[in-house]
Order: structure tokens, then sequence, then C-alpha cells
């Protein structure tokens, strides 16, 4: 009785041990005091910018939009961790093939018992084991048959292979699409500088020539307030575009996965390319190339082999298995304190009658995703049919303005010369004159808003085309994340036509 006590009191104290160990998880304020301490770390690496220096390159002197994404598809975060997931299908595929391959296990275990049984014969008496136990045994294991389950798993994980290499393509025409509009959004805020300076010169040089005639009495004072006023305007519309660009060019450092502290001069100009796109070619030339309509194909390829491996689970495993174990006692006889060993050979066979209804309710949830990746297929299309003829119309819409918006800039400065003319002469008054220069700024901030426009629908055009980068199918980023040709122009910005 003593003894059978003392050894609950010892299996009490292992359990307690072990549960020590373990540990306990940690509370919800516990948890968040740990994320906020990693946090608070995270700022001090950033306040010291050391984590910028280490992480993203500095970037000098000029810079156009081929090389722009050149460097983006070097530096880009969000590339960077797209090309993470084509590491996740090499292992699904050595994972896949592990399946037909054997399995080998080793298990050693020691015991320790508190008494040992013995045997009275009444002359005499023997003990039936040891109080120490000691064994160590190897176990190979050979799939044979699993009902297909083995070539559905091989098949699935190359097709999550190709449907990898296509999240990488979609990412890469994300990003370039990024650079691209950011780059042209700093050109525009650039060329608004321009024309908001060239303002500011023209409403100095006036205030100037006001302040001279009213000390010659030939202007009034609220001829010089409002030169002025104009003046003031004029410098916060020049401060706003001032901001304007610095957060264009804050994006495009963002987008390319460079340093802010970079210094660039952009060298590529918003210009104007008339264009008269075909829509079922665009369409054909989208249901060809956009990574995502792949994706979607994929997809469903990938979930149909979901729902065959499904099916498997009514089909028997059999499998053949060999082990080999070493023990003290000897597992032959017990008795005889020594080591020995054991071994076995032979065949399994598993076959699954009734499991509940845990194989229909797996295969009527598999059926259901297969529509349900069917459904996003079509809708897939769908959206690049709608994404194609919106790009159209914003591109044909865009054409008009420019046109309209040169032809307004001619007129403008064709009205500010002569109402120049007519106040040197007498004929205008100064209120005509800033008037007039008014209207040539607005017309020409139009006008180059109006070719930002028509760059963009270009832009979004190509996107939505699926040729904006690599195309569906492409492995060149999968394979080096860069692309084959260094010194060549990156996909989608072909040399004979701007994005």
């Amino acid at each position: 009785m003593r003894n059978r006590t003392t050894s609950h009191r010892r299996a009490a104290v292992l359990l307690a041990l072990l549960a020590l160990t373990a540990g306990c998880a940690p509370t919800r304020p516990q948890y968040y005091s740990g994320l906020r301490a990693g946090r608070l770390e995270a700022y001090r690496r950033w306040e010291s910018q050391s984590q910028e220096e280490l992480t993203r390159p500095s970037i000098e002197g000029k810079l156009n939009l081929e090389e722009a994404v050149r460097l983006s598809l070097l530096y880009s975060p969000q590339l960077q961790a797209a090309l993470e997931q084509r590491k996740v299908a090499h292992g699904r595929i050595e994972e896949a093939y592990s399946s037909v391959l054997p399995t080998v296990d080793l298990n050693a275990n020691y015991r320790r018992l508190d008494q040992v049984t013995t045997i009275d014969l009444g002359v005499d008496s023997f003990q039936m084991g040891a109080k120490d136990n000691y064994s160590y045994q190897v176990r190979v294991t050979q799939p044979l048959f699993k009902g297909g389950a083995v070539s559905i798993a091989r098949r699935a994980a190359r097709v999550y292979s190709y449907l990898s290499d296509e999240t990488i393509n979609a990412t890469a025409q994300s990003v370039i699409f990024q650079v691209a509009a950011a780059y042209y959004d700093t050109v525009l805020a650039e060329h608004l500088i321009g024309v908001q300076e060239a303002a500011l010169e023209f409403a100095q040089a006036n205030l100037k020539d006001v302040e001279a005639r009213r000390r010659h009495g030939a202007a009034r004072e609220y001829d010089v307030l409002r030169a002025r006023v104009d003046v003031s305007n004029v410098e916060a519309d020049l401060s706003e575009q001032r901001n304007q660009r610095d957060i264009a060019s804050t994006r495009l450092l963002r987008a390319i996965g460079a340093s802010q502290r970079s210094s660039v001069e952009l060298t590529t100009d918003v210009t104007y390319e008339e264009t008269s796109p075909d829509f079922l070619d665009a369409v054909r030339t989208a249901f060809e190339n956009r990574p995502d309509i792949y994706k979607a194909a994929l997809s469903l390829d990938l979930q149909q082999e979901a729902v065959n491996e499904a099916y498997t689970h009514y089909w028997p495993r059999l499998e053949a298995y060999y082990w080999h174990l070493w023990a003290k006692p000897d597992p032959h006889e017990s008795n005889v304190i020594a080591w020995g060993r054991q071994w076995q050979a032979g065949l399994s066979l598993t076959w699954p009658l009734f499991d509940g209804l845990a194989r229909e309710g797996k295969i009527i949830q598999q059926e259901a995703l297969l529509s349900q990746a069917a459904i996003m297929l079509s809708d897939s299309e769908e959206q690049a049919i709608q994404e194609i003829r919106n790009a159209v119309l914003q591109l044909q819409n865009a054409e008009e303005i420019v046109r309209s918006q040169k032809l307004n800039v001619d007129q403008a400065e064709r009205a500010l010369e002569l109402a120049q003319v007519g106040y040197r002469e007498g004929a205008n008054t100064q209120l005509e004159v800033l008037d007039a220069r008014a209207a040539l700024t607005r017309t020409q901030g139009l006008y180059y808003t109006a070719l930002h426009r028509h760059v963009k629908a270009r832009l979004d055009l190509r996107r939505a085309k699926g040729i904006l980068g690599p195309r569906a199918g492409s492995q060149e980023l999968a394979n080096s994340g860069y692309l084959a040709d260094p010194q060549g122009v990156p996909p989608g910005l072909p040399e004979n036509e701007t994005p």
C-alpha cells in the first residue's frame, strides 16, 4: 500500500513538472505587451535610420522611367515578398514527391518499474522482467497504393507552382503600374510648378511696374494692392504645387523601394501620342496575357485536383512495412535480462468502409469550392472586359481634352499678348492684364493635366491588357527575381512606345 502511494506521488510530481515545462498561454495584455515592445524597437530602428540604410538603396542623379521600373523589380518590397511564394511552391512539390518515398521512423523508449512481477512456484520463485526496460525500434514504411492520391498530389503541387509564378507576374505588373503612375504624377507636378513659377515671375514684374506707375501718379493705390494680392495668390499656388511634387516623389521612391533620402532628376516627360485602340483586339490580348485571369484558371484546376483527392478516400490504402526492435530485457524471453532483438515485415491494407459522413461532407465542400472557383474565373474575365472598356473610353476622352486644351493655350497666349499691348497703349486696364495672365496660367495647367490624363489612360489600357510587365506564363522574374537582360528595356515598356 505504501509503495502504491509513493508511486502516485511520483506520478503527480512528474505531471506537475511537465505542466511547468509546457508553460501557460499568455493572456491578451501579456501578448500585446510583447507586440508593443517589438513595435517600439522597430520605431527606434527607424528613428536611427539604420534599418533604411541596410535595406533601401539611395539613388542619385538623372532617372528615366525605364530605369525606375528596373530598380523597382530589384528592390520593391511587394515583389520581394511575392518571390517568397516560389519557395512555398517548391516546398509543396517536395512534399508531394515524398508521398511515394519510404518513411523511416526511429523510436527509443526507457521505462522504470516500481517493482517487478515475481512468480512463486512454491519450491522456487523467479522475476518476470526487470525494473529498467530499454527498447530501440526502427520502422520502414513504403506506400504502395493510395487510391490515386499520390499522382493527384504531384499534379496539384505542379499546378500550385504555376499559380505562384502568375502571382509573381501579377505583382510585378502592379509594381510597374505604381512606379509609372507615381513617376508621371511627379512629372506633372514639376510642370505645374513651372507654370506657377512663370506666373509668379509675371506677377512680380507687374507689381514692380504698377509701383513705378504709382510713384509717377499713373496708377492708383488699388492697382498696387491688387498686384500684391496677385503675387501672394500665385506664391500660395506655387507652394501647394511643390508640396504635391514632394508627395508624388515620396510615393515614387517608396514604389521603387529606394531610400527617401534619394535625390533624382526625372527625365521622361509626359508626351502625347495619338492612339486608336481596338476594343475586341484589346480583350483578346487581355485573355491571352493577364496574369490574374491565368491565376483564376489555375485556381480552378487546383480545386479540381482537390475534388479528385477527396474521392480517393473511398479506395483502400496498401503499404509494406518492416520494423526491427532491440530491447532489454530480451523481447522473446522477458526473464532474460540481456539485450535481444526482434523483427517483423508484412503488408498492411486499410480500407475505410464507413467513417460516418466525413468523406461525403468533404466532397460536398470541395465541389462547392470548385463551383466557386469557376465563378471567380468568369468574374476575372468580366473584370478584364470592364477595365478595358473603361480604359478605352478614358483614352478617347483624354485625347479630346488634349486637343482642345492645346488650342486653348494658343488662344490664351494670344489674349495675354493683346492685353499687354492694350495696357501699354492705355486701351486696357491692369485688371484685364491680370485676368488674361490668370487665364493663361489656368489653361497651361489644364493642358499639362490633360497630357497627364492621356498618359495615365494609356498606362491603364496596357495594364488592363496584361502587357505592362511580364506576361502570363513568364518565369524570368520567378526564376531570377530580375530581368533576363539587365541592360534591356523593362517588360511592358517597349522602346518604340511610351506606356
